[in-house]
């Protein structure tokens, strides 16, 4: 079965493809090798960055960037060169063989990101976002299930926008009671004019929080 079936993209230009799976060693490519490399990483990370902007809108600086390591980090990467296959394909010299044997996990890494950037080459931005998601699915949907724990709301407008047409939850003070030094407040949260959580806390803030919760449980 050839890489281009395994990867499930079919190259217009092979000589791309060439490039990304010829490594340094070999010194055909060792230059182009190297720029496919740092163009792969960028388009990499700014792929995952946009997608964990876009659906975890609540997120603050510090939790998109842990949880975008989590998913492009070197071992991530690396893991995921060899569920492709990339190290049966990658093209060593006869010393490198000789001296270090397999492909090594920074080895499968940095192809893995090349093979990014050859795809970008050989067709456009949106096709290799689209195939880096597809490749990327499992990881990003172990980060929404996570993101449920540190980030409710996120997690449930991210929800919403997938199933509910685009629809963003409002969240609305029903009840406050006791007295001013401890007060508790009651909050519910709407999508598309129906209540799926509710929540009472010290805060609205955190009532908001159980809020969303509360409706990703519900909506199970």
């Amino acid at each position: 079965m050839s890489l281009e079936s395994i990867i499930n993209y079919t190259f217009k230009d092979t000589k791309l493809l060439d490039i990304a799976l010829s490594h340094p060693s070999q010194k055909d490519f060792a230059s182009e090798y190297q720029r496919f490399e740092f163009l792969g990483d960028s388009i990499l990370s700014g792929c995952i960055s946009k997608y964990l902007y876009n659906f975890f809108k609540d997120a603050n600086e510090g939790t998109l960037n842990i949880m975008r390591t989590a998913i492009v980090s070197g071992n991530s990467l690396s893991k995921k060169a060899l569920e492709l296959k990339i190290d049966q394909y990658i093209k060593l010299s006869n010393v490198y063989r000789e001296n270090f044997g397999e492909p090594s996990s920074s080895m499968l890494e940095d192809t893995f990101e090349a093979l990014i950037a050859a795809i970008y080459l050989d067709s456009n931005l949106d096709t290799v976002e689209e195939w880096i998601l597809e490749k990327f699915k499992v990881e990003l949907d172990s980060v929404r299930e996570t993101i449920k724990e540190i980030n409710p709301k996120g997690a449930l407008q991210e929800w919403s926008q997938f199933k509910q047409k685009g629809e963003i939850p409002e969240y609305s003070v029903k009840k406050t009671s006791g007295p001013d030094h401890k007060k508790s407040y009651t909050v519910e949260v709407s999508i598309d004019g129906k209540v799926v959580g509710s929540g009472m806390n010290s805060s609205i803030k955190n009532a908001e929080i159980d809020a969303a919760l509360d409706a990703l449980n519900n909506i199970k």
